[in-house]
């Protein structure tokens, strides 16, 4: 695996036995040193004369035993009984010249122990040689090692800093850029490095460029704010920074990620131009066509008593589909308000009874000839909603009765409480046709974009709407022996 700091199993295998190998033959050459001194010291095992070869082999079986339990590489812990032999030679080799060549027979010392002496000496320099190189190998060889994976740490950095999307610029306390990504110098286009330059220099920290909206985040100590950078050649991009102070190299700094908005804003601009278009919808919906119809209305009336029967079936096609009309610029209306943001009100407390029972009132005027009736009593609490409810309530009484198959429609209201008093459950019932269940979602535009997916209309894409606002539900139900049942679950306002 690349950048694994975990030795693989050949490795390991070589560094052991390298260890054990060494380490037997530093105690190997100890142990020939004490049976070499047991042959040839006879009675010298009582004098201090056996002092420096015993000494040896002392040193030469904890050498042996430091070797086993040290964590030195194999090939370097050879090294130890290498050069303790060599020291030996060397030195066993000068002490034999000295022993038998230069020392005259009458001094009575034995050569052997002369040379004895002289071989530990030289195991005693070459173990500690040895041992010394040993580790001193081994610490270069893990600062090496330490710098190889500081390198590649640097390089994965380096990587990681140049592969964000976003501008990354970090600037010191000065305003000097000590820093920055292969994002921003291209963004900004300058084909030099940014490094050095002035923070003040990509910047704009006018007040008619830069927002005046600055977000923190206690978090994490991150300030947020939008600004615009200058490029090189002069053009300004609109950007939402995030800043925060860091340590860089030793030094406090302060580190800033820039990114592009021009989408963004791009897409609030045309948001806000659709807007003024629905505003401007919802005047003309409220003002101009609902009042040109409430004209046709009232004249209609003015006509009952001046037609016969024949023309009275048409005076009353042209009442009802005016008074449809009314009711469609209502919805329009209040649709308009809900898409162009006019109903992003604070949610208040709603009386759920008034509401209800007010346009259960209003719309047994408008339909005479259907039946709508509450059943038991409407809990008398405020729901979370706005003055927009009454129109949930609306549509889905004006759906009952208009999508009827029945010349006297029935419609059932129930209100009730449910789960421990959290919410309000509102029941309209129908006895008509009834709704496929595979086309009760489809009906309220759910999974499609706005006014274009598939439903019966504004009205239940308008419900739709409102009570996902209000937080709450709505559903469709069937209701026995036939027809339809709406359900509309809100919740329950707690001030």
């Amino acid at each position: 695996m690349v950048g694994s700091s975990v030795p693989d199993e050949h490795t390991v295998k070589v560094s052991s036995f390298g260890r054990f190998a060494g380490a037997v033959a530093v105690g190997g050459l100890g142990a020939a040193l004490v049976v070499v001194l047991a042959v040839e010291g006879g009675d010298a095992w009582r004098s201090l004369v056996v002092v420096a070869p015993l000494s040896l082999a002392v040193l030469l079986f904890v050498a042996a035993a430091w070797l086993l339990r040290s964590d030195l590489d194999g090939r370097i812990a050879l090294r130890v009984p290498l050069l303790t032999a060599v020291g030996m030679l060397v030195f066993g080799t000068f002490g034999a010249f000295v022993a038998f060549d230069l020392l005259p027979d009458a001094t009575g010392a034995r050569p052997t122990l002369v040379v004895l002496h002289f071989v530990s000496v030289g195991g005693a320099v070459g173990v500690l040689v040895g041992l010394f190189t040993a580790r001193q190998a081994t610490t270069i060889r893990a600062l090496r090692t330490r710098e190889a994976e500081l390198r590649r740490s640097r390089d994965e950095y380096q990587d990681l800093f140049d592969g964000i999307g976003d501008a990354v610029l970090v600037h010191d306390t000065r305003g000097t850029i000590i820093a920055a990504n292969d994002a921003a110098s291209e963004r900004l286009g300058y084909a030099d490095s940014l490094v050095g330059r002035r923070i003040d220099d990509v910047e704009c920290a006018r007040a008619d460029e830069a927002s005046a909206t600055v977000r923190t985040d206690s978090a994490d100590d991150r300030i947020v704010y939008e600004t615009v950078h200058t490029a090189a050649d002069g053009e300004t991009i609109p950007v939402e920074v995030s800043a925060r102070y860091v340590r860089y190299r030793g030094s406090p700094a302060v580190l800033s990620v820039a990114r592009d908005v021009t989408r963004r804003r791009d897409s609030e601009h045309e948001l806000a131009r659709k807007r003024d278009q629905l505003r401007a919808l919802n005047r003309v919906l409220r003002h101009d066509i609902r009042n040109d119809m409430q004209i046709v209305l009232g004249l209609g009336g003015l006509l009952e008593d001046h037609v016969d029967e024949e023309g009275a079936e048409y005076l009353r096609t042209i009442r009802d589909t005016g008074e449809h009309v009314v009711e469609l610029t209502e919805s329009s209306r209040d649709l308009a308000r809900a898409v162009a943001g006019e109903a992003e009100l604070p949610l208040e407390p709603i009386s759920l009874d008034e509401t209800l029972r007010a346009e259960i009132d209003r719309r047994r005027e408008a339909f005479g000839h259907a039946s709508i009736e509450i059943h038991g009593d409407v809990p008398d609490v405020d729901v979370r909603a706005n003055d927009l409810l009454s129109s949930v309530f609306r549509n889905l009484l004006n759906n009952a009765v208009q999508h009827s198959d029945r010349e006297e429609p029935t419609v059932e209201v129930t209100a009730d409480m449910t789960r421990g008093d959290h919410t309000a459950i509102v029941r309209i019932a129908d006895d008509g046709p009834g709704i496929a269940p595979g086309r009760r979602e489809a009906v309220f535009g759910k999974g499609e974009k706005g006014l274009d997916s598939e439903g019966t209309g504004l009205g239940l894409y308008l419900v739709q709407s409102l009570v996902d606002q209000y937080g709450g539900e709505v559903w469709i139900e069937d209701n026995e022996p036939r027809g339809t049942v709406v359900v509309v679950e809100l919740p329950i306002s707690v001030d």
